[in-house]
């Protein structure tokens, strides 16, 4: 029923031919069904007369029926609606959706439809074969791994039947302190780890992630850069620690995700389940589940509710951003696609509120952003340049 709906309503926006209520029904099921958007690209029908959707004419059209508003019958229009429906991108074949949501007048909204990204196209993401790097420099490739698995030096590397990489210890590696087993991802790849405690570890794209030679015996040592989801095996006697760029995790048994890439201004750890204690130089606090605690070295640590739609959504294949500025969006980016940096030649007030599925090229990520904001993108020599 859902999906039937959605599939109607879609095509009467992209027509230019939604009514207010209906509208407001379309971008609650957007939002609260984000499924039904992405099956129904399949079935959308081409848009009439129209080689591009036609934002001014959604937007007349809304102010039309604004002006119906005397009328007992007629409910006014919401001006949020009125500014998120003139500003949606619904980009048919490419698979995501924006809100540029921008702190203007009705008289002063920008809605014109930009120009196509003024670029060479810049791949997917990578596809490297990621590498685990052991305490003694030996390096392994994950397509040398098997279920059978393979041995080396008291280390035992396998992969599960649900396709984790298992890591157990027959005998430490560790002869002086300080000696950590390494597991890298590549930009666009990301893979699982099951550790000797049970523990496991879901790396995110372009992540490193360290555990001690003597993880599991003398302690549960580990080290993150990047973004990880830790699923924690319960045991007081040792509690698990993930140490960061800014603050350390200290844990019991619990599930969390952290964000702490080296781009990324601060460090953020989202719980879902059980309880940690995170701590700074400068602070400590416990978080409960449904907190997040963002820090940033030697400036203290922040609680906040966490947002799990968007924490989350990259084990589900999606980039999500809730009223995110344009570098925020690209910190995301940069961390998925083949770039080096991102070039910022003016500073960007506007922000946005969507989804974009990690599959799609940056070339297809920037034009949708284009269409709905005041901003250009070029790729140059593999950086992004962020002009007006």
């Amino acid at each position: 029923m859902h999906k039937n709906r959605f599939e109607e309503l879609n095509q009467k926006f992209l027509n230019n031919i939604i009514s207010e209520e209906e509208l407001q029904e379309y971008l609650h099921l957007l939002e609260e069904h984000e499924d039904l958007f992405y099956h129904s690209l399949d079935s959308v029908q081409p848009i009439d007369n129209h080689h591009e959707f036609d934002q001014q004419q959604v937007y007349k059209n809304l102010l039309n029926q604004v002006e119906l508003q005397s009328s007992p019958k007629t409910k006014r229009l919401n001006y949020k609606w009125i500014s998120i429906a003139a500003t949606l991108l619904i980009a048919s074949g490419i698979g995501f959706y924006l809100y540029s949501l921008k702190d203007k007048s009705l008289t002063h909204k920008d809605i014109n439809v930009l120009a196509n990204v003024e670029s060479k196209e810049v791949s997917n993401p990578l596809h490297e074969n990621a590498a685990i790097l052991l305490a003694d420099g030996t390096e392994v490739a994950l397509e040398d791994l098997s279920e059978k698995g393979m041995e080396h030096d008291g280390v035992e590397l396998s992969k599960t039947a649900d396709d984790m990489i298992k890591v157990s210890f027959s005998k430490s590696l560790a002869q002086a302190n300080k000696a950590f087993h390494e597991f890298r991802t590549a930009k666009g790849t990301s893979y699982n780890l099951q550790l000797p405690d049970g523990s496991k570890v879901f790396l995110n794209s372009g992540s490193v992630f360290k555990i001690s030679a003597e993880f599991n015996e003398e302690n549960r040592n580990s080290e993150l850069s990047g973004e990880a989801f830790f699923e924690v095996a319960h045991n007081p006697e040792k509690p698990f620690l993930v140490k960061t760029k800014d603050y350390q995790v200290k844990v019991l048994g619990t599930q969390f995700n952290v964000k702490s890439y080296p781009t990324a201004k601060q460090s953020k750890t989202s719980l879902l389940k059980g309880s940690v204690q995170v701590n700074s130089s400068t602070a400590a606090l416990m978080l409960k589940p449904g907190e997040q605690a963002n820090g940033q070295a030697g400036n203290g640590i922040k609680k906040v509710r966490a947002n799990f739609r968007e924490v989350l959504a990259w084990r589900d294949g999606y980039f999500r951003f809730q009223n995110a500025s344009v570098r925020e969006i690209m910190n995301d980016i940069i961390n998925w696609y083949d770039i080096k940096e991102v070039v910022y030649e003016f500073n960007s007030e506007e922000h946005f509120t969507g989804s974009i599925v990690r599959s799609r090229s940056l070339h297809d990520v920037l034009h949708g952003m284009e269409k709905i904001s005041n901003l250009k993108f070029e790729i140059r020599e593999g950086r992004v340049f962020v002009r007006k």
